[in-house]
């Protein structure tokens, strides 16, 4: 139990400090990075509507408040691990305590979600104010397989069908099935419908900023097909692997297999993110602001 116990409590400072420290900071660092080097009076095209005053006002005090809200959060981790510790806690040996683990990570997840919320309404504003007399699109043919591999998706989905078959194979006969099979089975299968639908939105349909090079823009899709294809085969495994858990009686790892999870996804998101598509990297000069010579 010591063993398990000393395990779960550094994956779980892991996650502490990896969501609500690490990459809190490196989105901050990102922010500040893109305002400082093209503010609002020379790329007025980037900050549409009330985005010039929210970018004078992150760097006064919007960003400190992002980050104080993820250090609360941070600390509140600490607290727990720290209650734990001081009252004897044991995880169950049937499992069931993973479920704080996704509450706590939840609870991480708010400002980002905050974050992506506005990321949104910034993209929608620029493709209301996007009023340019003369376009330009690629008329290239685009193809699904020039984002993201055949072969990564193949394995995407041969891992998706052995974790059906290995999942629907300990449920027994499918008279016997509750609803939680069903729930889980439409949850999964959703999940990689939705990233089949949304990459094909993203390549085939309208800019999501329509100021955007079109090389940023390719860009930016092979990452995200990248992340989706990669998640859908974490999904996979991780089930089999929670599900092996429930089989075999090692149910007692599940807080750790969730959390380690957690934050593979983390990684493969953002992570991935802020690797391939750096700001050093973005055209920006199709957001700055045009002069009276030019068309």
């Amino acid at each position: 139990m010591t063993a398990v116990l000393t395990l779960m409590y550094a994956v779980f400072l892991s996650q502490i400090y990896l969501i609500s420290v690490h990459y809190p900071r490196k989105m901050c660092a990102r922010i500040r990075e893109v305002i400082e080097a093209y503010p609002p009076a020379d790329y007025p095209k980037l900050y549409p509507g009330p985005y010039a005053w929210y970018a004078e006002s992150a760097k006064s005090r919007g960003l400190s408040l992002f980050m104080a809200i993820n250090y609360a959060i941070a600390a509140l981790g600490l607290v727990i691990l720290g209650v734990m510790l001081g009252t004897g806690y044991e995880p169950a040996l049937l499992g069931g305590d993973e479920v704080f683990v996704m509450l706590y990570f939840m609870l991480q997840m708010c400002p980002l979600f905050y974050i992506q919320i506005a990321e949104f309404r910034h993209y929608a504003l620029m493709r209301q104010q996007f009023a340019e007399t003369r376009r330009s699109a690629s008329l290239a043919p685009r193809r699904m397989s020039q984002f993201v591999p055949p072969k990564l998706v193949a394995l995407a989905a041969l891992l998706f069908a052995l974790w059906l078959v290995f999942y629907l194979s300990g449920k027994g006969d499918i008279a016997t099935w509750g609803s939680e099979v069903y729930a889980t089975l439409v949850m999964i299968t959703g999940m990689n419908i939705f990233y089949v639908l949304y990459m094909r939105r993203m390549v085939f349909g309208k800019k999501i900023d329509p100021y955007r090079a079109d090389e940023d823009r390719d860009r930016q899709i092979r990452v995200m097909g990248k992340i989706y294809v990669l998640s859908s085969i974490g999904v996979s495994l991780f089930l089999a692997l929670t599900q092996a858990a429930d089989q075999y009686g090692f149910e007692i790892f599940d807080p750790v297999l969730v959390s380690f999870y957690l934050q593979l996804c983390i990684i493969g998101g953002l992570g991935f993110v802020f690797r391939d598509i750096s700001v050093n990297s973005l055209n920006f000069e199709v957001y700055r602001k045009q002069t009276a010579s030019q068309p």
